[in-house]
């Protein structure tokens, strides 16, 4: 008992809440005291505590409930919207028409309290959209101004930074558990898989009603053929299992995540979904194995390299048992795939652009300015593809004169078509310098950063979550290994 009459000096160091005193825990090295810190907690939230808003209290009831305040019901429903990306419900994007960015965007924007810590925190990455209007100043002096088109461009890239708000938000400064979200993401997918298998069961048994309600439902229809889920095109089923699914598997290593993955990657297999998916694949369980296992054991280098080996002998295998593959394989990528052959003339036609005209490869042609660096490189790139023997559709015969909201089907070929190499450089130096500042770089992180840098050449969309997982969890790293040692 301490005693009130006691001098001050005497009372002033008092036993912490964590059982260790002041001057012991000042002889603690800086990651010890932060691991005492965290030990203390209550519950254990996926990133570590941060001091809340004002009008926030952190409060333990508040970090147990599922929510802190209604608005958090907008970013649950933006999590159970993940997978709802190609119906005629959303707002049409580049070659996508998704509803969970828009509602990032509106979760961030009723927490705006709170923008202010996360801007602070992600300061680089919230000046990013200025930077791109400021660039796009040139182009648009010097080639054209296309309104609508330049507006879906600078505001996708507002919308990726919406998840990363949200993200923030939810996650770091109010400390909402995590559990609750895998559980309403594992889910959004599960559902979106029965959809799939309803869509197959319609194509297999030639159902007119079900080919019929899905034609009106998605906004590009390909359920005539094949599944397509609720993507707005089967080959984006890789985008959201490895962009998004595995990197929150890494993250929390919930085992249902685990579970989901390869049931949803080998039911698309097995219902002939696509051929990227296929690719999509093969390149991720190589990746996730690199990641897994640990190379100090021999034991355990031995079975990833066999592992690697398997998924390899898979790929290799697909090629001939899949007829489209195999085509592409024998024939080539220009040949006889009118879709294939239409997706590389996409990128090819912007790029000869970049060939002939160094200024704007290097700034850019300017936000929503695609069409005319595809109506520039056209001619070119039409002589050097028709002379490799490449298949010519109404597709690619339509790139002559292309509409304002042109798409080229990979976000690196938009991004610096837009934006220019320098800017596109300095974004993967930001991403980079992220890593190391917040030594997040192992491993995992490489194995992560292949993987999205793979998926991202042939998708588009700048408002995916993909990039923002990445940046969300560098800034996040040090958390995230104390989860992993005490799991």
């Amino acid at each position: 008992m301490n005693n009130r009459n006691e001098p001050a000096h005497r009372r002033q160091r008092q036993p912490n809440p964590a059982g260790t005193t002041d001057q012991s825990n000042q002889q603690l090295s800086q990651p010890d005291r932060q691991r005492v810190a965290l030990d203390s907690t209550p519950e254990l939230p996926l990133v570590p505590a941060v001091a809340a808003a004002p009008s926030m209290p952190t409060t333990t009831s508040q970090k147990s409930a599922i929510i802190s305040e209604p608005s958090d019901l907008l970013f649950y429903t933006a999590l159970a919207l993940l997978p709802v990306d190609g119906t005629v419900a959303g707002i049409p994007l580049p070659y996508w028409t998704p509803l969970s960015p828009w509602l990032f965007l509106a979760y961030a924007l009723v927490n705006a309290r709170l923008l202010r810590t996360v801007a602070r925190r992600y300061l680089p990455f919230v000046l990013f959209p200025l930077l791109l209007v400021l660039v796009s100043c040139y182009g648009w002096t010097t080639i054209g101004f296309h309104g609508w088109a330049a507006a879906r461009s600078i505001g996708s890239v507002v919308l990726g930074l919406a998840c990363l708000a949200s993200l923030e938000i939810a996650l770091r400064i109010k400390r909402l558990p995590w559990k609750p979200m895998v559980t309403v993401l594992v889910a959004a997918y599960g559902v979106a898989f029965l959809v799939g298998m309803v869509q197959w069961a319609g194509v297999q048994w030639h159902v007119a009603g079900i080919k019929q309600f899905f034609a009106r439902l998605m906004y590009r229809n390909y359920t005539w053929q094949r599944p397509q889920f609720l993507f707005a095109e089967p080959s984006y089923i890789g985008m959201h299992l490895f962009g998004v699914l595995l990197p929150v598997y890494w993250l929390t290593k919930d085992r249902r995540v685990a579970v989901v993955i390869p049931v949803f990657a080998l039911g698309s297999l097995l219902m002939g979904a696509g051929t990227r998916i296929v690719i999509d694949v093969v390149v991720a369980g190589v990746l996730w194995l690199a990641a897994l296992i640990n190379f100090r054991r021999r034991g355990a280098t031995i079975g990833a390299v066999s592992g690697i080996g398997v998924v390899m002998a898979g790929g290799v295998a697909a090629v001939f048992l899949d007829p489209r593959l195999s085509k592409l394989a024998s024939d080539g990528l220009l040949k006889d795939d009118q879709s294939m052959s239409a997706r590389i003339f996409h990128m090819l036609a912007p790029a000869w652009a970049w060939t002939h005209d160094l200024w704007h490869t290097l700034f850019g042609w300017g936000a929503g300015n695609i069409s005319n660096a595809v109506r520039t490189g056209y001619w070119g790139a039409r002589r050097w593809y028709d002379a490799r023997g490449g298949l010519v559709n109404n597709e690619i015969r339509g790139l002559q004169n292309p509409p304002a909201d042109t798409f080229t089907m990979s976000a690196y070929v938009s991004f610096i078509t837009e934006f220019g190499v320098l800017v596109m450089l300095l974004l993967v130096v930001l991403v980079v310098v992220s890593l190391s500042v917040h030594h997040a770089w192992n491993r995992t992180t490489v194995c992560w950063l292949i993987l999205v840098a793979y998926l991202y050449i042939q998708f588009e969309a700048y408002a995916f979550y993909g990039l923002a997982l990445v940046v969300w969890g560098a800034y996040n790293s040090y958390r995230a290994q104390i989860m992993d040692r005490d799991e």
